[in-house]
């Protein structure tokens, strides 16, 4: 029977709703170890994960400090780190104000860097700087984000989605000698979540929405054993809206 220092770890940081919530429970049920680190203020889950943190997640020494107690109480650093970065697509590019498209490229851009570069920092450091065994780090983002579409004040959060591709391929490249996968789900139209354009819906070739649990399916593919030689890439879990 495998002890709690046996159980792998996952630290989601992040929103994300019920597509996080699905996540955790899946792991959980999968003999995970979770935490959760939320905005503050955010709703925090009741049931999927087992510790809940809320900290400003563009803060490094928060950041750093929510990683070093949580594990210290795991006596173990997590195996993978998944980061929420859904957020408003905002007000029309003309219009926008600095502050306000700061806000976006922080909650997605900064908060995903310094998050996943904490977590592995942890993982090196629990094993005297050398490389893991299967560390994981999966990106979640807007499909839709990803396109410009014209009717959608997308501008701060298509150049969020354009940053966090770049961030996963450079990442992908630098931390694999370390054994740390580095990959993103471009997630598509969600049951339950903000709705969509009709016009953009009906673009999706399967005819439907995602349920939460169908993206974080896609998700813990990518933080398994079963994505083991997968690195460096966005797996679009859309529908197939991308390729329209």
């Amino acid at each position: 029977m495998s002890t709690c220092t046996d159980r792998p770890g996952l630290v989601i940081a992040g929103t994300g709703g019920p597509v996080a919530e699905s996540l955790a429970a899946l792991a959980r049920d999968r003999g995970w170890r979770v935490a959760h680190f939320v905005p503050a203020g955010a709703r925090r889950s009741e049931h999927s994960a087992e510790a809940c943190v809320e900290l400003d997640l563009a803060h490094s020494g928060e950041v750093e400090a929510a990683f070093a107690e949580l594990t210290e109480g795991w006596k173990r650093a997590p195996s993978a780190l998944v980061h929420f970065g859904f957020e408003p697509h905002g007000i029309a590019s003309v219009t926008e104000s600095a502050s306000g498209w700061q806000a976006v490229q922080q909650g997605q851009v900064d908060a995903a860097f310094l998050f996943v570069q904490a977590g592995v920092r942890e993982m090196l450091r629990l094993r005297g700087g050398s490389a893991v065994d299967d560390g994981s780090v999966v990106f979640v983002g807007d499909a839709f984000s990803n396109r410009a579409i014209p009717g959608m004040p997308m501008a701060g959060a298509g150049a969020a989605s354009a940053g966090l591709g770049g961030l996963v391929r450079q990442l992908a490249v630098e931390w694999g000698p370390y054994g740390v996968r580095v990959n993103m789900v471009r997630a598509g139209a969600i049951e339950g979540d903000a709705p969509r354009p009709g016009h953009l819906v009906r673009r999706v070739p399967l005819g439907r929405a995602a349920t939460p649990e169908e993206i974080a399916s896609a998700c813990y593919y990518l933080i398994s054993r079963s994505s083991s030689y997968v690195t460096g890439v966005a797996l679009a879990a859309d529908g197939g809206f991308l390729a329209t």
